[in-house]
């Protein structure tokens, strides 16, 4: 019988590995439509600034990058008709960034591949046993999350 801390390393190097084989499979996907999967999280943070658009800073808190990585992924993304920079009304100094139709619909599409590539990944298993997963990998992150483990050296 495995002790816990080799079944705590057993879950977290197996979450790990899944992690991986998403970003693998989301990359092939992204690359049929020209995207990285960050170009990707780009054009959805952009969509999360609703029909107003998305001010550069707040993509860059969405990706946990500093505004000058976010400016250079938007101006990636501008260059390919996927997304557009408007001055900003409250902002006189500032832009905001808004999908291109052509990028709204590469979003959908991208989105719609996601989902059937997730769809057949799961393809014969137990409804039971997916939700079964999926609760169990909630409840790993919020214990993390609550405990707050930190290095003591």
């Amino acid at each position: 019988m495995t002790d816990r801390s080799e079944l705590a390393l057993l879950l977290t190097g197996a979450i790990a590995d899944a992690e991986s084989a998403v970003r693998q499979a989301g990359n092939r996907a992204f690359r049929t439509f020209g995207l990285s999967h960050r170009a990707h999280a780009v054009l959805n943070a952009v969509d999360q600034g609703g029909a107003d658009g998305a001010r550069p800073k707040d993509v860059a808190e969405l990706l946990d990058v500093s505004r000058a990585a976010a400016t250079t992924f938007i101006q990636r993304l501008e260059a390919k008709g996927l997304v557009e920079t408007i001055p900003d009304p409250d902002d006189d100094r500032g832009v905001r960034v808004s999908l291109t139709r052509r990028g709204l619909e590469v979003l959908l599409r991208v989105g719609q591949l996601e989902r059937r590539l997730a769809a057949r990944a799961i393809e014969g298993m137990p409804a039971s046993g997916v939700a079964r997963a999926v609760h169990v990998l909630q409840e790993f992150q919020r214990r993390l999350v609550e405990k707050q483990i930190s290095v003591v050296q």
